[in-house]
């Protein structure tokens, strides 16, 4: 019994069976912080990566946590996974390709993740693929939303709508909100397939799930019911300022009045302006004449346009029929109409709305260079619209001056401007707008600051990079893990051990603190410490 024991105690501390797959967890550990570090810090790091024999070390595991370290930075997360496949041959498992689809949907670089998509797509069931892509992007609901969004317009894109709808399905099993962009895909998959009654009854889900319509919705809807011929609940729709793809042809809009008018089915101002609206869209002069023209007939424009630029205006821009607006806006600046200023501001939000860039931008500088008061709510979707575009510096101009009078877009929309100006590396317009920002207290994600640290100590410029973290620091936000170690080395590297340490401090109460940050410090404090 005695020698039973003894055996089981040695047992218990022998280093052959139990101990190897812990020294192996450390050593995956301490690998992938330096290819992370490497990624991250050195830009030609593909030969550097080749020094480290990965292809007969790499695997699903370390590759993931690689990943994960990365993900701050998706342009250089989308090089090194495409970098392993082509250089080294190695083949991403489910979980890794749900995490690159996961970082770069999140970064707005939708274009990026079509290949991965489509081979993730054609390999795995769509069952599959929704429970791991609700694994990778665990956190906040709205990241988790907008990843399996990506993934309900992807299989709608392509017309598989039974997939599309299993995706939806398990969405809604967990409390989350499908984007409206995702449903409008799905919707028409569906109404291209002709699956007609599917299509009434997904859009019966999507008004239980609470998805507000938008105006290609509403469209769809029109479609949907115009293979039925029902015309009476097109009329309705219209009215209500909607119309679909079937009203850009003039000949078949106007057979469709005519047969609205035979079946006694009043048409009312929303029909109407909805062919003017196309009809100035394509500048189309004798349909434009012909609509005004019955419209007057029908009250619903005054004999005299003089007296009512106003509400025609403000009513079109409601209504979303941002050319007809603009054709009365542009008569009554021919005959001298002094508009009211709400008149103005209704204007530019629509043309913001419906992303007419150059148009909106006039506009502005009209309202602005005639001390126009406007309402903040024509600013903001204004505001809105230039953080969707692609920056360049007179819009990285006019978000500033938006922000400075006290505007701010959504915190993604911020984010995501930032972010295309850091990938362009256009750090001067970089620096101008997040100062403006960040003086205004608005909060954005960790990508844009992160990224001008870095640039900041790869330049030499440490105390820049300090004063950024110190300024984030009093908004309660924080640095990537990645930054901070860079900005460690850089302060370590001139010297400055008291604010390594303050930097050190704030990573370790905000527990982001890793081997790689110790190893960084201790090196840093030792060469320091080391005589001249």
């Amino acid at each position: 019994m005695l020698l039973q024991n003894r055996a089981s105690i040695a047992k218990s501390f022998s280093t052959s069976t139990k101990i190897l797959p812990w020294r192996a967890q450390i050593e995956q550990h301490q690998l992938a912080s330096q290819i992370s570090a490497l990624l991250l810090q050195r830009r030609n790091w593909g030969p550097l990566l080749e020094t480290l024999d990965l292809p007969s070390r790499l695997n699903p595991s370390l590759f993931l946590r690689v990943l994960r370290r990365i993900e701050t930075n998706p342009r250089i997360s989308l090089g090194f996974f495409n970098w392993v496949g082509t250089r080294l041959g190695f083949g991403a498992d489910l979980r890794s390709c749900c995490h690159i689809i996961r970082v770069l949907v999140g970064s707005g670089d939708v274009q990026a993740v079509r290949p991965i998509w489509d081979s993730v797509a054609k390999a795995h069931s769509a069952s599959r693929i929704a429970d791991s892509m609700m694994r990778a992007s665990r956190g906040s609901d709205s990241c988790r939303s907008s990843t399996l969004s990506f993934v309900d317009e992807g299989y709608s894109h392509d017309g598989l709508c039974i997939e599309g709808l299993e995706v939806f399905g398990k969405m809604r099993m967990c409390g989350l909100t499908p984007s409206v962009d995702a449903c409008n895909a799905l919707l028409d998959a569906l109404r291209r397939k002709d699956e007609i009654t599917l299509a009434w009854c997904f859009y019966g889900a999507m008004i239980r799930a609470c998805i507000s319509e938008d105006r290609v919705t509403w469209s769809l809807i029109a479609q949907i019911l115009s293979k039925g011929g029902k015309f009476d609940r097109i009329v309705a729709l219209l009215d209500l300022g909607i119309y679909s793809s079937v009203m850009y042809n003039f000949g078949a809009a106007f057979s469709r009045l005519a047969e609205m008018l035979d079946r006694r089915v009043e048409a009312g101002f929303g029909t109407y302006s909805s062919i003017l609206d196309g009809a100035c869209r394509h500048r189309d002069v004798n349909v434009t004449e012909k609509k005004i023209g019955e419209m007057i007939e029908k009250g619903f424009l005054s004999p005299s346009s003089l007296p009512g630029y106003d509400s025609v205006i403000q009513k079109l821009s409601d209504l979303g029929k941002v050319h007809a607006a603009e054709m009365f806006f542009e008569k009554a600046l021919e005959n001298k109409v002094k508009l009211l200023n709400a008149t103005y501001g209704c204007l530019l939000q629509a043309m913001s709305k419906e992303g007419r860039v150059k148009e909106s931008i006039r506009m502005y500088r009209m309202i602005d260079e005639r001390s126009i008061v406007v309402n903040d709510s024509c600013y903001d979707a204004f505001l809105d619209l230039l953080c969707e575009e692609d920056p360049s510096e007179e819009k990285s101009l006019l978000v500033r001056e938006l922000i400075t009078r006290g505007l701010s877009s959504c915190h993604s929309g911020l984010s995501n401007f930032l972010a295309s100006q850091c990938r362009k590396r256009r750090w001067k317009e970089v620096e101008d707008l997040l100062d403006v920002i960040l003086e205004k207290g608005l909060s954005l994600d960790t990508f844009c600051c992160s990224s001008l640290v870095r640039r900041y100590c790869s330049i030499g410029q440490t105390s820049k990079a300090v004063a950024l973290h110190n300024k984030i620091e009093k908004l309660e936000a924080n640095l990537d893990e990645s930054a901070y170690n860079i900005l460690l080395e850089a302060l370590l590297r001139g010297r400055d051990i008291e604010e390594a340490f303050s930097v050190f401090d704030h990573m370790r109460r905000r527990d982001l603190v890793s081997t790689a940050s110790f190893s960084i410090m201790i090196r840093g404090l030792s060469r320091i410490k080391e005589p001249n």
